[in-house]
C-alpha cells in the first residue's frame, strides 16, 4: 500500500498518512456535500417554471425558495444529538435517505402545499451533511493534512452548484427535444383590456375573453383556462368593466396554467391613471415553453434521486468515526481504523490522547455551556453567522439579476451563462484553498479573503451609487463581483467549515457544530429576506442608488476581519491538542 508523509508545522512528527485508504473514505462522505450544493442550487434553474405552473404570489415564490433553509436549521438541531449517540455514519445515511426522499417528492405534486413540504425536507438533509460530512471527516483524518481534506467538502458543495446549474440548463434546453417537442419562435402581443364590452366580462369568474378571429377564445384571469392566440378584435370599453378591471389586482389574476395552455398572461400596467388603461401582454408560449412549466422543472429535482441512492450505498462501505467509536467504549474498532489511516504509532498516539481528552467529559448540552467553552462557543456561532451576513448567498441566489441588471443580453442562455460563472469561479478558488490551507493557515487565508471581500463590496456599492449608467461600468462591476467570490471561495467558505470542525471537544461536537450550522442557516434566511426589501425601500434607492446592501455587507467584511484575531491558529494540531488549549484559556 502506497504511503506518503506530509510535513507538519507543529512539534509533533508527522504520521505516515496512508492516503490509498483515506482518500477514498473522505471523497465517499463529501459526497454529501456534492449533495448539498446540488439539492440548494437546484431551485435557481426551476423557480420561474414553477412559479408559473403554481401562479405563486411573489410571497409565495419567496417561500418556495427559502423553506428549504428553515429546514437546513431544523436538521442541524436535530443531527446534533443523533450523531453524538448513533454515530456520525447513521447520521449521513440519514441525511441521504431526506436527499431521496425529497427528490422524489418534490418532483411529483399537483400543489406547492405538497412541494414546500418534501422542499423541507429535503433541507433537512442538507442541514445533516452540512455539520456531519465535515465533522466525520476531522475526526478520521491526521492533524497534519485534515484542513485539506475538510475543505475538499467546501469544493464538493461549489461543484454540486455547478453542476446543478448545467444539469437544469441541460433539460431546459434539451428537455423537450427529447420529448419531441419542436420550439417555434414565440410571438408577443400586447391586447389592451380596457377595449372590453360587458358581455366580454365575466365578473363572477373573474374572467376576461377576448374575442379572436377563429372559433377558440383567449381567455386570461383567476380561471386561467387559455387557448390558441389570435388576433382580438378591438372594442371599447363601459365605465362599469372599465371599474371592474381596475378592481382586480394583478396577483389576483394569476392563475395556475393547465396541461392544455399554449399562451400565458403576464400583467402590466394595472392602472387607470392618466388615462391609460390596464393593459395585459398576452404572450404565445413556445411549446418547449410549455414544457418546461408543465415537466421541465420536475425533471430538474427528479435528477437528484440517483445521486442520493448512490450516496447511500456508499456509506456502508466506510467506517465509523473512530473518535466516536472510542467515546463508546469500541476501542479496538477505533484502533484498527486509526492503523489503517496512518500505522499503529499513529493509532495507540491517537487512542490514548482521545481517551484522556474524553476522560474529563460529559457530551451534555450542559456542558456546551459551560464557562470553559464559551469561547470557542461564542467565536464559532459569530464565525457562521459572519460566514453569511458578509453576503455570499444574495449573489448565489440573485446572481442572475443583478448580472442581467449590468447587461443588454436576456433569456435563459445568459443567466444560466452568469451562474456557471459564479460557480466556476467558486470551483477554482476553494480548490487554491485546499491547496494552501495546511501550508499558509487558516487565519492568514482568513485575513486576505474578509480584506478582498470588502474592498469589492465597497467597489460595488461606490460604482452602483456614482455612475448613473451602470451598463457603462459594466465589465468593471462584473470584475468586483468575480473578485468577491473568488474571495470567499479561497477563504471564508471552506476555512469556516474547516475551524467550525476543530475548534470542539469530541463529545459534545455534534452538539456544537448543531448550534453554530443553526446560527448559519438562519442567518442566510435573514439575507436571503432582506436583500429584496433593502434593495427595493423607496429611501434608500433614492439616497444610495441600489448600493445600500453592498455597505452592509462590505461593514460585516470588517467584523469578520477583526474576529479573526481572537481565533487561534490549528494548523497542524490534533483535535485533542486544541480542545487542550482551550481548557488553558
Amino acid at each position: 500500500m502506497t504511503t506518503h508523509s506530509f510535513q507538519s508545522n507543529s512539534n509533533d512528527s508527522a504520521p505516515q498518512t496512508r492516503l490509498a485508504y483515506l482518500l477514498p473514505i473522505c471523497l465517499v462522505a463529501t459526497f454529501g456535500g456534492l449533495l448539498f450544493g446540488f439539492d440548494t442550487g437546484v431551485i435557481s434553474g426551476a423557480i420561474e417554471p414553477l412559479t408559473a405552473k403554481f401562479a405563486l404570489s411573489d410571497f409565495m415564490k419567496g417561500w418556495a425558495s427559502g423553506c428549504v433553509l428553515i429546514g437546513c436549521a431544523l436538521g442541524v438541531l436535530v443531527v446534533g444529538p443523533l450523531s453524538d449517540r448513533y454515530g456520525r455514519k447513521l447520521a449521513m445515511f440519514l441525511a441521504a435517505l431526506m436527499f431521496f426522499v425529497s427528490s422524489v417528492g418534490t418532483s411529483l405534486p399537483n400543489d406547492i402545499i405538497t412541494f414546500i413540504i418534501f422542499r423541507f425536507l429535503g433541507g433537512i438533509g442538507i442541514g445533516i451533511a452540512s455539520i456531519t460530512t465535515p465533522m466525520y471527516i476531522a475526526e478520521i483524518s491526521p492533524g497534519n493534512i485534515r484542513g485539506r481534506l475538510v475543505a475538499v467538502n467546501q469544493i464538493a458543495i461549489v461543484s454540486g452548484l455547478a453542476l446543478v446549474y448545467f444539469v437544469n440548463y441541460g433539460i431546459a434546453i434539451k428537455g423537450p427535444q427529447w420529448a419531441g417537442v419542436t420550439p417555434p419562435s414565440a410571438a408577443l402581443t400586447r391586447l389592451n383590456l380596457a377595449r372590453l364590452t360587458p358581455t366580454m366580462l365575466d365578473s363572477e369568474r373573474g374572467t376576461f375573453t377576448l374575442p379572436v378571429g377563429s372559433d377558440q377564445d383567449v381567455k386570461c384571469g383567476m380561471n386561467g383556462s387559455l387557448g390558441v392566440l389570435a388576433d382580438a378584435t378591438q372594442m371599447k370599453p363601459t365605465a362599469a368593466a372599465l371599474a371592474t378591471i381596475d378592481a382586480v389586482s394583478a396577483t389576483q389574476c394569476k392563475a395556475s396554467i393547465p396541461e392544455s395552455a399554449l399562451a400565458r398572461v403576464d400583467w402590466d400596467a394595472f392602472h387607470t391613471s392618466g388615462g391609460a388603461y390596464p393593459q395585459a401582454v398576452v404572450r404565445v408560449l413556445a411549446p418547449a415553453e410549455a414544457w418546461n412549466i408543465h415537466h421541465g422543472w420536475r425533471w430538474m429535482f427528479a435528477a437528484g434521486i440517483l445521486p442520493s441512492m448512490i450516496f447511500a450505498l456508499m456509506l456502508l462501505a466506510i467506517p465509523e468515526s473512530p473518535r466516536w467509536l472510542i467515546e463508546k467504549h469500541q476501542d479496538d474498532k477505533a484502533r484498527r481504523i486509526l492503523a489503517k489511516v496512518a500505522g499503529e504509532p499513529f493509532a495507540a498516539a491517537e487512542c490514548a490522547a482521545i481517551r484522556e481528552a474524553l476522560a474529563g467529559e460529559q457530551g451534555s448540552w450542559r456542558e456546551l455551556f459551560s464557562p470553559r467553552l464559551a469561547v470557542p462557543l461564542g467565536l464559532g456561532v459569530a464565525l457562521a453567522i459572519l460566514q453569511q451576513i458578509t453576503g455570499i448567498n444574495v449573489f448565489m441566489y440573485f446572481g442572475t439579476t443583478i448580472f442581467n441588471n449590468l447587461s443588454s443580453k436576456t433569456g435563459i442562455d445568459a443567466g444560466m451563462l452568469n451562474q456557471a460563472i459564479i460557480g466556476g469561479s467558486g470551483v477554482i478558488f476553494t480548490a487554491i484553498a485546499i491547496a494552501t490551507i495546511d501550508k499558509w493557515g487558516r487565519k492568514p487565508l482568513m485575513f486576505v479573503g474578509s480584506a478582498g471581500m470588502f474592498v469589492s463590496l465597497v467597489a460595488m456599492g461606490v460604482m452602483a451609487q456614482q455612475i448613473k449608467d451602470p451598463a457603462s461600468a459594466a465589465s468593471l462591476m462584473l470584475a468586483c463581483i468575480i473578485l468577491y467570490i473568488a474571495c470567499f471561495g479561497l477563504s471564508v467558505g471552506p476555512v469556516v467549515w474547516v475551524i467550525l470542525s476543530e475548534i470542539y471537544p469530541t463529545a459534545i461536537r455534534g452538539r456544537a457544530l448543531g448550534l453554530a450550522t443553526f446560527c448559519l442557516w438562519i442567518a442566510d434566511y435573514i439575507v436571503t429576506q432582506t436583500f429584496p426589501i433593502m434593495d427595493k425601500n423607496a429611501f434608500l434607492v433614492a439616497n444610495f442608488n441600489h448600493a445600500f446592501p453592498f455597505y452592509v455587507y462590505a461593514f460585516f467584511c470588517l467584523v469578520l476581519f477583526g474576529v479573526m484575531f481572537l481565533v487561534p491558529e490549528t494548523k497542524g494540531r490534533t483535535l485533542e491538542q486544541i480542545e487542550k488549549f482551550w481548557s488553558k484559556k
